[in-house]
């Protein structure tokens, strides 16, 4: 899930703010990213959060990276991909979809028992893909790193411009580089997943679409 957010500033352990137990939220929406940018690819996003009078987590179709648990051996299923440098939009639908097809049910924590120090450029502390142009001294660079493994992850979720013909077409094959180590699972299928989180190839388009909500997700019908 995602945690809230706060943006003071921390200078030794006994500042530490006291993190206030809040109710969690559900991953139950997504959005197509539009236009040519760097990762124009389906971003995740919050839908109808615990009202806090639950007595159980429920199942999502996504996974966000910020509040993001599970038993070890999940990375043996489900290996973090070493072939995704520094990707940031991208990573959480390609995540979800391996895992669900690898056989992980994804649940929303009822609770959020952390925080996110997430501070604006403005205090002095650089985004990790800011970062990155700073360490190699190439303003830009973690863009074009993006816009390259990028059609990696649109291969798995299945976007047609970054089918195997398209990629081969364009003599990027390097982008499929071990990806049967690295992508998806077989305990259920790519279309089961689509299903189930009410992904949608859209041809004429382009690109693959999703449900502006997912009532299941939403009303926390699956246990």
């Amino acid at each position: 899930s995602y945690p809230p957010g706060f943006q003071g500033h921390i200078a030794t352990a006994d500042d530490l703010p006291t993190v206030k137990e809040t109710d969690g939220a559900r991953l139950c929406r997504c959005e197509t990213l539009k236009g040519k940018g760097p990762a124009p690819v389906i971003r995740l996003n919050t839908g109808v959060g615990y009202r806090g009078n639950e007595t159980r987590p429920t199942q999502i179709p996504f996974i966000a990276a910020g509040f993001f648990f599970a038993r070890a051996e999940f990375l043996v299923d489900v290996p973090f991909d070493p072939f995704l440098p520094w990707c940031f939009m991208g990573e959480e639908i390609a995540l979800s979809i391996r895992a669900w097809t690898s056989g992980w049910d994804i649940y929303a924590p009822r609770k959020n028992l952390i925080a996110h120090q997430y501070r604006p450029g403005k205090m002095g502390l650089p985004k990790f893909w800011e970062s990155v142009n700073q360490f190699w001294h190439r303003p830009g660079i973690h863009t074009r790193v993006t816009q390259i493994v990028i059609r990696r992850i649109k291969h798995m979720v299945g976007y047609p411009d970054s089918s195997l013909e398209k990629i081969q077409q364009s003599n990027e094959t390097v982008v499929l580089m071990d990806i049967d180590q690295y992508g998806m699972g077989n305990v259920r299928t790519w279309q089961e997943y689509m299903d189930f989180a009410e992904l949608h190839i859209d041809d004429e388009r382009g690109g693959v679409f999703c449900s502006n909500t997912i009532k299941w997700c939403n009303q926390g019908l699956k246990d």
